[in-house]
């Protein structure tokens, strides 16, 4: 697996020659390739070997190599389970969302019942558009075959691997739930007004108000053993807007305070060691750790508007990794 970053021209060339790619970028650039074995997200934010950075003008592209073959496939809101159907026996699948969609909302909802959901890894990330842009330009995802964009349903790669390889994922996440209140949704989605806090019905924004809370920091709720975060877009008046949809019934509580923000982060990746693979990191993370310009211990990768490790997260580093099979994640052949 390697990671490039390319003019259109250099992109191009490696997709006339077959290869099976994933890509990243603005919208007119992913319309200007050529149809191959591809498939690509919007987003003008990009973590390189660099540094953070916003460029409209270059790919983010990830050649597979280790790939023996691969099955593109269009998901729509109503058949969620469509993104496992194709699966090879051997490799991983490759998902691309667009956000504040139908599909957006009904994967964050019903991917972790999936059956068989963790029997091979399932990464991919959520599509945007440049933050100055919200509300003005649709998030697209594109399948490489024909060159068409959605911007209501999700494009899935799955992806075959040889028999000397294996894929493996990984996730960074800085937060842990806090020790304060309990805090549960009637309902599901990307807002909430109602809420109950430790059983007792209130309006969410008012308390977040009256809490003090930090907006930087998101929701947490443990699913089994695995914390996933549910991030805060505005709060106005009596709304709260989240990057990700709430679930109903399920238990949140707000994220234990970190300090500053930045310098936890730089500590926290500088601790890990950052791998030849590809990551997807956080737009939030982006903002909030001030990554324009900084390195993340070597993970490189499209900054994104939700990450995808299997179910939906937010405010999190997911790491893919081909590795010769009885590698661990992170280590060299």
């Amino acid at each position: 697996m390697r990671n490039e970053f390319y003019a259109v021209a250099e992109a191009a060339a490696h997709i006339a020659a077959g290869r099976i790619m994933l890509v990243a970028g603005s919208p007119a650039l992913l319309a200007a390739l050529p149809p191959g074995h591809w498939i690509g997200g919007s987003t003008p934010y990009f973590m390189t070997a660099q540094g953070g950075l916003k460029d409209d003008g270059k790919l983010f592209c990830t050649m597979i190599d280790e790939a023996q073959d691969c099955r593109i496939d269009i998901v729509p809101a109503g058949d969620i389970a469509r993104v496992l159907a194709g699966r090879f026996a051997q490799g991983f699948s490759y998902v691309l969302v667009p956000a504040f969609t139908a599909v957006h909302e009904r994967f964050a909802i019903e991917a972790p019942d999936l059956p068989d959901l963790f029997q091979q890894p399932l990464v991919g990330w959520v599509t945007g558009v440049d933050l100055l842009t919200l509300g003005q330009s649709r998030p697209v995802a594109v399948d490489g075959r024909s060159g068409k964009a959605y911007d209501e349903m999700a494009v899935v790669m799955h992806v075959a691997l040889d028999e000397a390889h294996a894929a493996e994922a990984g996730i960074v996440n800085l937060f842990r739930p806090g020790l304060g209140d309990e805090i549960v949704f009637p309902h599901a989605g990307f807002s909430a007004e109602t809420c109950y806090v430790n059983g007792t019905a209130c309006n969410f924004a008012a308390y977040l108000r009256e809490a003090g809370a930090d907006t930087a920091l998101p929701l947490v709720s443990d699913y089994t053993g695995a914390l996933i975060n549910v991030s805060f877009q505005s709060v106005v008046r009596d709304r709260v807007e989240f990057y990700a949809p709430v679930v109903a019934g399920r238990v949140y509580r707000l994220a234990a305070p970190v300090g500053d923000y930045a310098a936890a982060y730089a500590a926290y990746c500088a601790a890990l060691r950052g791998a030849a693979g590809l990551s997807f990191n956080c737009i939030l993370n982006y903002q909030y750790a001030a990554l324009e310009g900084r390195t993340t211990g070597g993970f490189t990768g499209p900054v994104t508007f939700g990450e995808i490790a299997y179910m939906l997260l937010n405010q999190t580093l997911v790491q893919l990794e081909v590795k010769p099979l009885g590698a661990r994640l992170g280590q060299t052949a």
